[in-house]
């Protein structure tokens, strides 16, 4: 049996996103990507989905206090993966400076959610912090998974001071202290972790917890350590990732199959890790 593909890096084309929670960072992003990214409704992206028959994790946005700006409210996402039954996934969002970030975790699962999204750059925090701890606290114990933003990024790339945005907050090793601690909390090290993408790799190699997925790229330009591990040691820890609407998940396709990776090894990366990864395999 053919699975459906898993996209497990999607965001919402959506204006609430886009010149809400992004606002004067997006520019800088579409300068980095090579992209213009406009407002889409979601009924054109799960169709686009569907035909794609492709499932879309949608990621949710709340950095609010270190940006000042609005958050992507984790409702929106659940009434999304309700309205669209089968074809979306949610991971909520939850600023780990508000006061009650461990309750806004706890209810997550009431709104249909699976997971929480991180991006410990946009949201200043550090993921070792005794601050950060309390949170994943929080998620393991309400038996979420963990996608957070690795590495550098586009959003406030090519600009003085970087609009004052710290990549260093996305090391991947950072993340260390949470995946042992919580062995049972599942942690997605997004978009490998580059330039930091060789601790990456040395986390998903000693914790079976950590696994990496390969979005925000065009793929022929992944470093090969990377590819590498994706064809060998690591096959069942890769996960496939678009960052839509940065990239286009039916292009990202094509260029997944000129890796000509092994017929179990592409199948393992585009559906089977996240199948387990998302608990939906018994």
């Amino acid at each position: 049996m053919v699975m459906a593909t898993i996209d497990m890096h999607v965001h919402l084309p959506v204006k609430e996103w886009l010149e809400g929670s992004l606002g004067p960072y997006l520019a800088s992003a579409e300068r980095f990507f090579r992209t213009k990214v406009t407002a889409r409704p979601m009924e054109d992206l799960a169709a686009e989905y569907e035909k794609l028959d492709m499932v879309g994790v949608l990621l949710g946005w709340d950095a609010e206090t270190f940006t000042g700006l609005p958050p992507l409210s984790n409702e929106l996402i659940g009434e999304l993966v309700k309205r669209f039954p089968g074809r979306f996934i949610g991971f909520g969002s939850v600023d780990p400076h508000r006061p009650d970030a461990a309750e806004r975790v706890r209810r997550l699962p009431e709104l249909g959610l699976v997971g929480l999204k991180l991006h410990p750059t946009m949201q200043g925090f550090d993921p070792s912090s005794d601050q950060a701890m309390r949170v994943f606290e929080a998620v393991a114990r309400a038996g979420l998974a963990v996608i957070t933003h690795t590495g550098t990024s586009g959003l406030g790339a090519g600009c003085p001071g970087g609009q004052g945005l710290r990549i260093d907050l996305a090391r991947p090793i950072l993340l260390d202290r949470a995946a042992a601690a919580f062995p049972e909390m599942p942690i997605v090290l997004a978009h490998v972790g580059w330039p930091w993408h060789l601790e990456a790799l040395a986390m998903a190699l000693h914790k079976t917890n950590v696994f990496i997925d390969i979005s925000g790229w065009r793929y022929r330009y992944l470093p090969p350590e990377v590819l590498r591990d994706l064809k060998g040691r690591l096959a069942n820890q890769f996960l496939f990732g678009s960052d839509f609407p940065m990239f286009s998940p039916a292009d990202l396709l094509q260029e997944f199959a000129a890796l000509d990776l092994h017929d179990d090894v592409a199948a393992k990366v585009l559906s089977q890790n996240a199948q387990r990864f998302l608990g939906l395999l018994t």
